[in-house]
């Protein structure tokens, strides 16, 4: 198609599978007839995802593309895979939802509660009232009528109980909580200038509440990038210590010389010249070897400012590739039919004849070439579950060494391949090929006649070796594992590696201790996996016991295989497989595909023994596509930014670089969030219940008429001004304890839900129902026999309304403020601004100005004044704000003192601390003062004014010193009382009562001198 004229006799015909989401596969044929020819059979060609463009990709190595749209619109595979996003929502969320029902039925049962009040009322007194003041009218005149009349009205007057803005407050402070994690300097990475980023603003406080972690291995725990290490060729060990008796006595290895490979990369290094002298002498076996990590691979090859560079899909493959470049196989490009390398300075082209592709089920891959002596090879690299049984049995031996290397490397956390290859005559390429295209030219089941057709190829293989790859853990892991363990946090990991290198991982990373007893679950068929979960369960029980009788703690480490977990799985056995994994401190699932690692989350998730339980809170975090299914089905997902593209980001909740950075998400900033959340929801409902329940205890006054006693302007601003915006700041910024002093075992707070449950909601409610009775009663009774300085009573509406409200507001500000445990300028200017903004708006309101503007709408003349005026109504704030907060403060210390969490626990004993300290401090300080004054003559003490204020002003300019206050440069400048050289506070701090007992001469020449 190079010649575009062409295009317009172009004739052809796509037959594909219909519109669906699947983004990794694409079954269709295209049939066109030959640019070269006008007549003709159509030719037929496979369509495949490797064919099909997607929106996002980038065209590489060529100038130009004709293509072919095949959907459009809503049909294409974006469009079908963007349906509606899961919904996450936190526990508290679910809680509040509920919170909100029971304040609904709170709301109308008091209602209905004020409905009868008004009928008994009418009955007995509304009557005769009537009469003389408001006579009824018809059809109103039945007291049942107007009982029911007003229902609807007190749901209008106590309609501030439901909570209308919590959401809003609830979505603002969540917000702020998300831009300080955003801000957060020590989750940035400098390395990749990646900084941390809270992707929903709807889970932070759940990050407070995890109780299990699963994670990926490769990318996650280490840093992915993969280096070559070590190489078993023929039975040969090559690389580092390989473990022999001549590795003790021989001197340390050198690194090979790469300087006459002009392709050589210069970051690679190889410790072993062995390896070196045998590709040098052509060694047929390590030919093979390098041949196939050079040409078995789907890696990309581009030069830029004169260097050879790869694009790999995965590290693993540029590893390889990287090696055996650097040892004189250099791959250099390839086309759709050709691959080209170089060999020790010898070009040389191989014709592709066919790709079987990489998947995470056959776990392998091959290619089949015509080599340049004519021969048909196939090269094949892959795991070894899938590749061993591939091979045949020509040499035992062979294989019995290399497994055995194999399992060295991976006690050692290498990731290991197993390398073969094959030669096929033409005629069984030839009928093989026949059966492979028609394969791929099937519309129905392509993907199982293809695979059949390779298990065809793929067989009879011969064993070359073994690749060890090491992928070194990132900085950190290990410490932040510890951390979070300390935090009764429970982590799983979810690889892909083989049994051996994940327990080496687990054991590098501290994941599994060295007191820990690993157990390992492995059968193959599911009345075996059955019979092992019970054999373990008994093993657990026994060892408890044994534990328990020498009066220590057993711990336990499960390993599970990927075989092993899909029977595991099983809807008959999974719930006993649980409940083995549950009793483990780590839990270790090799082996497993993208699929496995989502039902495992899935089916702890969903864990629950009884209905009132709370969720077992799952965080997922991984750094590659195959990880996306697990963080979408946890609670929360976080994504790594790494070397395996944007996967795991996109589909997160919250990503950052670097695995260590987990523990400050989850232990600083979920802690933090979930407690300032906790405290800012105690505090809302206690508000609304402390200002709503003074409108129903004020019902009885009125009749039961729904009479307000708050100014309309009020009631509308309480929420908005009066109140929010402090209890909202402690929602942001609040701090129980700082992170040097919080340990992680305090992070238990959150998964225990100790700080917001039904109980807390029903004590703040409770809590306000007190302070509501207070704010109302107590000033009536204060007010109730009183008048003003000009001899009139104080028991208008108006007058009580006022000066209650003020109470009020006055009241929940101070509780705010004993919430506060992180004082800041901003905390002050908006608890106490909150205070004196009722002042001033009531002065605005109550102003001769606005009554001058609305006579109507600020009837109230001169109300604040006469409040703020009358002396009893300080007395009555006084008295109140004592009486409603007293008993607060009475049961927090109680509750301190008999039944606290360990949060309250370890603040506690914090502050005993700092008094202990301070009390000492002060006792240290005064000693020495009582000598200085036991010394100082009589005369400076009594009837010598001068000398008495002499020794005032010293004592103090001493004190100052003491502290700090004064450099030494100004002591020594400033003639110090019993001072020549320097400052009598650094002389007292650095001798103390010694150089008091050896200066005496000195001290009274100084006395006499003053």
């Amino acid at each position: 198609m190079d010649e575009v004229e062409k295009l317009s006799t172009f004739f052809g015909r796509v037959e594909c599978e219909l519109p669906n989401n699947r983004l990794d596969k694409f079954i269709g044929l295209l049939a066109m007839e030959s640019l070269d020819e006008n007549e003709g059979d159509l030719a037929q060609y496979s369509l495949d995802n490797d064919k099909i463009l997607l929106r996002g990709m980038v065209l590489k190595n060529t100038s130009w593309v004709v293509g072919l749209t095949v959907f459009t619109g809503h049909q294409t595979k974006l469009m079908m895979n963007s349906g509606k996003p899961t919904l996450k929502r936190t526990n508290v969320d679910q809680l509040l939802n509920k919170i909100v029902y029971y304040i609904l039925g709170l709301l109308l049962a008091l209602c209905t509660v004020c409905g009868v009040g008004s009928f008994i009322w009418e009955t007995i007194r509304g009557k005769y009232f009537s009469q003389q003041y408001a006579p009824w009218i018809k059809p109103f005149d039945n007291a049942i009528i107007i009982a029911v009349m007003r229902i609807p009205s007190y749901i209008i007057v106590l309609n501030t109980l439901v909570p209308i803005s919590l959401y809003v407050s609830v979505e603002m402070i969540r917000l702020g909580q998300s831009m300080f994690i955003n801000w957060d300097l020590l989750m940035y990475h400098n390395e990749t200038d990646t900084p941390a980023r809270a992707r929903s603003t709807a889970l932070n406080e759940e990050l407070g509440q995890i109780k299990y972690v699963f994670s990926d291995k490769t990318g996650t725990l280490t840093q992915n990038v993969m280096v070559f290490l070590k190489a078993s060729i023929n039975s040969v060990q090559y690389g580092g210590n390989t473990g022999s008796d001549e590795d003790i006595t021989r001197d340390p290895p050198k690194n090979i010389d790469f300087s006459w490979n002009s392709y050589a990369n210069p970051k690679f290094t190889y410790d072993d010249e062995t390896l070196q002298t045998a590709v040098n002498n052509r060694d047929p076996e390590v030919d093979k070897f390098f041949k196939v990590l050079a040409l078995c691979h789907t890696v990309m090859s581009t030069v830029e400012e004169g260097t050879l560079t790869y694009q790999a899909q995965s590290p693993d493959e540029e590893a390889l590739l990287t090696a055996a470049r650097n040892f004189g196989y250099v791959y250099l490009t390839r086309t759709q039919k050709t691959v080209t390398m170089e060999l020790l300075g010898v070009t040389e082209e191989y014709e592709m004849l066919a790709l079987l592709d990489f998947d995470n089920v056959r776990k392998r891959m091959s290619i089949i070439l015509r080599c340049p002596d004519g021969k048909i090879r196939l090269f094949c690299k892959g795991a070894d579950t899938t590749v061993i049984p591939l091979l045949n049995n020509n040499d035992p031996s062979k294989l019995d060494d290399t497994l055995d290397h194999m399992n060295c490397y991976a006690r050692e956390g290498l990731r290991t391949l197993i390398i073969a290859c094959k030669e096929i005559p033409d005629y069984d390429y030839m009928e093989w090929e026949t059966i492979f295209e028609k394969a791929q030219l099937s519309l129905e089941d392509r993907d199982v006649q293809i695979n059949a057709a390779y298990d065809l190829i793929e067989k009879d293989l011969d064993l070359i070796g073994s690749s060890a790859i090491e992928d070194k853990l990132q900085d950190g892991v290990p410490e932040t594992i510890a951390n979070l363990a300390r935090a009764s946090i429970k982590i799983w990991v979810l690889t892909g590696d083989k049994q051996e290198t994940a327990i080496n991982i687990g054991y590098s990373c501290k994941l599994i201790k060295p007191r820990m007893e690993v157990l390992i679950l492995e059968g193959d068929e599911s009345d075996e996996v059955k019979f092992e979960i019970k054999e373990l369960q008994y093993r657990i029980d026994e060892l408890k016991r044994a534990a328990k009788k020498e009066g220590v703690d057993a711990e336990f480490a499960l390993v599970v295989t990927g075989t092993t977990l899909r029977f595991a799985l099983e809807e008959s056995l999974k719930y006993t497989f649980l409940d083995l994994a549950l009793q483990c401190a780590a839990v270790i699932c090799c082996r497993v595909t993208p699929l496995q690692k989502a039902l495992v989350v899935r089916l702890v998730k969903n864990f629950k023994p009884n209905k009132s339980d709370d969720d077992n809170i799952t965080l997922a975090i991984g750094d590659g596509a195959n990880d996306v299914s697990m963080i979408r089905e946890a609670h929360i997902g976080v994504g790594i930014s790494g070397k395996e593209g944007m996967q795991a980001v996109l589909a997160s909740d919250f990503c950052f670089a670097q695995f260590r950075f987990l523990e400050r998400l989850i232990l600083v900033h979920g802690h933090w969030s979930y407690i300032r959340m906790c405290k800012f929801l105690r505090y809302f409902f206690f508000k609304n219940f402390a200002f709503t329940l003074v409108q129903l205890f004020y019902a009885p006054f009125c009749g039961f008429t729904a009479q307000t006693i708050f100014d309309p302007l009020y009631i509308t601003l309480y929420n908005v001004v009066f109140t929010s915006m402090p209890v909202m700041l402690v929602g942001i910024m609040d701090q129980e304890l700082s992170v040097e002093n919080a340990p992680p075992e305090v992070y238990e707070v959150g998964q225990l839900n100790q700080l917001f449950n039904k109980q807390a909601f029903a004590l703040s409610g409770f809590h306000g129902f007190v302070v509501a009775a207070g704010c109302l009663f107590i000033p009536y009774q204060m007010f109730a026999q009183s008048i003003n300085i000009d001899g009139l009573d104080q028991q208008s509406m108006y007058f009580i309304g006022t000066a209650i409200a003020g109470i009020v507001t006055i009241v929940v500000n101070f509780q705010v403020a004993l919430e506060t445990t992180l004082w800041t300028v901003y905390n002050h200017i908006l608890t106490w601004g909150s205070i004196i903004s009722w002042f001033l708006l009531f002065l605005v309101i109550c102003s001769p100005f606005a009554f001058h503007i609305s006579p109507d709408q600020f009837s109230y003349f001169d109300g604040i004044y006469r409040v703020v005026q009358t002396r009893i109504w300080w007395l009555t704030m006084c008295l109140t704000l004592v009486i409603c907060l007293f008993p607060f403060i009475g049961y927090r210390l109680y509750v301190i003192l008999t039944q606290p969490t360990l949060l309250q626990e370890v603040v506690y004993n914090i502050e005993k601390e700092k008094v202990s300290k301070l009390t000492t401090l002060t006792k240290t300080l005064k000693a020495p003062l009582k000598e200085i004054a036991d010394h100082i003559p009589l005369h400076l003490h009594h009837g010598h004014k001068g000398g008495h204020a002499l020794y005032a002003t010293k004592r103090q300019q001493s004190r100052k010193d003491l502290h700090g206050r004064v450099s030494s440069a100004q002591a020594s400048t400033r003639g110090y009382a019993f001072a020549s050289g320097e400052g009598y506070g650094r002389r007292m701090i650095a001798g103390g009562e010694a150089w008091f007992r050896s200066n005496d001469k000195t001290r009274g020449i100084c006395l006499t001198n003053s």
